[in-house]
């Protein structure tokens, strides 16, 4: 049970997440419908061109000669990695080197091919380019090895550049400060129940994707519970050869194994510990915390303790309200959906300015 009624989760038993001290509400709601919708992008990145390729009126006969009207579009993408600014914004993004096969991926599905036949709307760059951006992410996702970091702001500032780039751009649309490429009323609107029907649809045919996706942070935890000591031994090892002072920065899992290592024994060389997207004050929360009974508090020798947390992690918990006094919750946004959003920190340089400012 919660046996703190769940406040070691972010935003639990309201609509939104915590919101922190002292700030205004800033309703950004239309920026969370605009996150959910790239979550279905990243299932289905033609998804918004078949949305508006179904609202379009008959293709009208072109006049001999005329050039379609997809055509200009498509050339201009197949250039568009000639910009070096946009290929700098890629690369940030996580996207660079699987943009170029994305380009070519979308631009010849037939969805697409649809879509650019279509008389061209206002939007129809922007979606365009939000495809790329989401058919780039879905190839990077899903290759093996360690989750990937994609930084959703510089996602953001990829697609307002690619619009700046194609044909029927406004003059200035990449200007600084201007935020190109939100998705349009009408295209959620269009997109309505399909949203969860999609997803559902999407998990089933994909579920031995999303398992392998899914199952190594939960089935890491559990694996913890079960056989913890030899995680906590090999970070005891790491601190006791460091040069004093250390930080123990843990991300996931490693927040669990970190504050249950300082807890069980005292560290004296290690100053301060970061926890990053971790589940220990849930675990704790619950009395799952293998160190620490619900209602124990934390020794004294445990050292200061910073918890970063993003509430689209839905991995990620708050823990001044179990642990009061001794944890300070610090809230960053790095703009993508769950589950991309429990490694976004690390392509974050917010979180990058919240280290430079309290490491030793």
């Amino acid at each position: 049970m919660l046996h703190s009624n769940g406040i070691s989760v972010p935003g639990y038993a309201t609509r939104r997440g915590i919101p922190e001290a002292g700030a205004p509400d800033t309703g950004d709601d239309e920026l969370d419908t605009d996150i959910e919708f790239w979550g279905l992008l990243y299932l289905d990145p033609l998804l918004e061109l078949r949305l508006l390729t179904t609202e379009t009126t008959a293709r009208a006969e072109l006049a001999p000669g005329t050039r379609p009207p997809g055509e200009a579009l498509s050339t201009a993408a197949l250039a568009l990695t000639r910009d070096a600014h946009l290929r700098r914004l890629l690369d940030a993004a996580g996207i660079g080197e699987d943009f170029p096969a994305a380009v070519a991926a979308v631009l010849t599905a037939p969805d697409c091919r649809r879509f650019l036949r279509a008389p061209a709307a206002d939007d129809e760059a922007d979606a365009l380019a939000r495809a790329f951006v989401a058919e780039s992410v879905r190839r990077r996702a899903g290759r093996e090895g360690p989750a990937p970091a994609f930084d959703g702001t510089a996602r953001d500032e990829a697609v307002a550049r690619i619009v700046a780039l194609l044909p029927g751009t406004a003059p200035g649309a990449d200007a600084p400060g201007t935020h190109r490429g939100p998705v349009t009323r009408r295209v959620k609107r269009l997109a309505g129940r399909l949203a969860l029907g999609l997803a559902s649809a999407q998990a089933v045919k994909r579920r031995s994707a999303l398992t392998d996706a899914a199952h190594p942070a939960a089935g890491d935890v559990l694996l913890y519970l079960a056989r913890g000591a030899a995680i906590r031994e090999a970070v005891t090892k790491a601190v006791r050869t460091a040069e004093p002072p250390v930080v123990l920065l843990a991300h996931s899992l490693g927040g669990i194994a970190s504050l249950d290592l300082l807890v069980l024994r005292p560290l004296p060389e290690v100053t301060l510990l970061v926890t990053v997207g971790s589940q220990a004050p849930f675990l704790y929360e619950l009395g799952a915390l293998p160190s620490l009974e619900h209602g124990t508090p934390l020794p004294a020798h445990v050292p200061r303790w910073l918890n970063v947390y993003d509430r689209r992690d839905l991995l990620s918990y708050v823990g001044a309200g179990v642990f009061p006094g001794r944890v300070h919750d610090i809230a960053v946004d790095g703009r993508q959906p769950f589950p991309l959003s429990h490694s976004a920190y690390w392509s974050n340089p917010e979180l990058y300015r919240l280290l430079a400012e309290e490491l030793p």
